[in-house]
């Protein structure tokens, strides 16, 4: 495939290259600036802190006994002495300032040929970072008076795009963003090819293409100066078909595939050691159908998904303590769904109602032996996805976050929220969640929350309050408030193994210029 799209370039230049004009070249910019001004308050952790695997529970308790007894003798010996304490109380509360430009430059040299390059600055901490976050590279890093900390710059867009506008054909080569319908399978920026073709009597688009999602050809393992492993990577390909062929009606019927070989071990570390270690690798597809539905004030989206293939992943042979006694890799069927539905409702033009649903098959978490969960029973497995259904529970807009796309597997969430104008430039939404498992979290492995403690699992994880205000200052300058207050459910508990805590909220305020 990859030699097609070569071979298709090469010919298309060598077709316009007699009757193509050199032109001078245009350059287009636009971007934006941005400040933030943040808060965060919350007593319950964001994610795991205890390991998932078979434990022995006697042991762990007295380990876990001498842990508190020394923290106490600690602190006893530092308040004698007069010394600050050496705990901190298991909640949070922070404000900070953030800043950061994005600036995308267009260059066209033909109605064939453009180029695009993206670039942002930042997110710039006022401040910098933390005092125990050494991390010189990456978002945050920055602003520290004395320019100890570097200033981050990251690419986001560079691409090639090809067109030929009598044939309503063109093609993107270089990192772009690739997408799905409402993110929910993809949603992310990716290099490798998106090529495109209209047909516009059927008012049908046809999208095509492939981007490398990780790359492992580069490795020499006793550095010999050969790469010892070949065609070993991560490709996703795609295609999507796109129609209207009635005025009040879209239809997109897609596909998304993952060849993935690599095995790279990842691990999660929390307070009490290794949280989880996983390697695998899979062959998987994603089919989609969206439709979107407009009558009069009313819109309705019923969006489906199926996910079926094979998962390799890592799990290991283990003693009765949980202990690693040989590697091995087990082979996973996949078949999983995800269900998006969504009705809006129009009651004037200073007035609207929006309830919505999402959700994927399967349990969330893991299971007895320490396996995912989603590679079990109808598990369903994301792929990269980036949607937002709420400010808290699901987001992936900058705040604080309980869960992202890609972590959704076996959850759903529900919801209504209402945007009302209330004068010109100023919108204020509303809106009310609840968040719920597919099936109730396992509590086989977990330290804390569990049956000898007398708890109970729940399918039930929460519930949240949103309030934004988004205040449009100028055409080019926007202010916005957005909060969210989410309450934590047995479930939540049950899924993070912590029996501490309730409450996550947030508040920041964002002024945005747009160029």
């Amino acid at each position: 495939m990859r030699f097609c799209i070569i071979s298709l370039f090469f010919f298309a230049g060598v077709s316009i290259s007699a009757q193509e004009v050199e032109e001078k070249t245009k350059i287009d910019f636009q971007g934006n600036y941005r400040v933030r001004a943040f808060n965060l308050g919350r007593d319950i952790y964001t994610s795991r802190q205890t390991p998932v695997t078979p434990y022995n529970r006697q042991q762990f308790l007295n380990q876990y006994n001498q842990q508190v007894a020394q923290s106490f003798q600690d602190e006893l010996t530092a308040r004698s002495k007069g010394l600050p304490t050496t705990t901190s109380p298991q909640k949070e509360d922070q404000t900070y300032y953030d800043t950061r430009m994005t600036l995308n430059m267009n260059f066209s040299t033909s109605k064939y040929f453009e180029a695009l390059v993206g670039v942002q600055i930042g997110d710039i901490i006022f401040g910098g970072r933390g005092v125990t976050q050494t991390s010189t590279v990456g978002p945050g890093t920055g602003g520290q008076a004395t320019f100890s900390s570097s200033v981050n710059m990251q690419t986001n867009f560079l691409y090639l795009n090809f067109k030929l506008p009598e044939r309503g054909f063109s093609a993107r080569v270089g990192l772009q963003l690739f997408t799905s319908a409402q993110g929910r399978v993809v949603f992310i920026p990716g290099t490798g090819v998106n090529l495109t073709k209209d047909i516009r009597d059927w008012n049908t688009t046809l999208e095509g293409g492939w981007f490398v999602a990780q790359q492992n050809n580069f490795t020499d393992l006793d550095k010999n100066s050969y790469s010892d492993k070949n065609y070993q990577g991560s490709n996703i390909y795609f295609y999507k078909i796109k129609t209207s062929f009635f005025n009040n009606a879209k239809h997109e019927l897609y596909s998304f595939y993952l060849d993935d070989n690599l095995r790279d071990l990842q691990t999660v570390t929390g307070v009490y050691g290794t949280v989880s270690q996983t390697s695998e690798s899979s062959d998987l597809f994603w089919h989609g159908l969206f439709n979107e539905f407009n009558f009069s004030d009313f819109t309705l989206v019923v969006h489906g998904i199926y996910n079926h293939g094979r998962v390799k992943s890592l799990n290991p042979y283990r003693d009765v303590n949980g202990n690693v006694v040989q590697d091995k890799y087990d082979l996973y069927n996949i078949k999983g769904g995800f269900f998006d539905t969504q009705l809006s409702y129009r009651y004037n033009e200073s007035l609207s109602f929006t309830m919505m649903g999402s959700g994927s098959t399967g349990r969330p978490g893991f299971e007895k032996d320490g396996s995912r969960s989603n590679l079990h029973g109808n598990g369903y497995r994301t792929l990269l996805p980036g949607y937002s259904l709420s400010n808290i529970a699901n987001d992936f807009t900058g705040g604080y976050a309980l869960f992202s796309g890609k972590d959704m597997s076996g959850l759903y969430e529900y919801g209504l929220y209402s945007d009302i104008v209330l004068s010109g430039p100023l919108v204020l939404t509303v809106g009310y969640y609840r968040l719920y498992g597919t099936k109730s979290p396992l509590i086989d492995n977990n330290r804390f929350y569990n049956a000898e403690n007398f708890y109970q699992t729940s399918a039930y994880f929460g519930q949240e309050y949103n309030l934004n205000l988004r205040y449009s200052a100028f055409r080019d300058m926007q202010i916005l408030l957005r909060s969210g207050y989410f309450i934590a459910g047995n479930g939540l508990k049950a899924f993070l193994d912590t029996t501490h805590g309730t409450v996550l909220h947030e508040l920041f305020v964002t002024a945005e210029h747009r160029f």
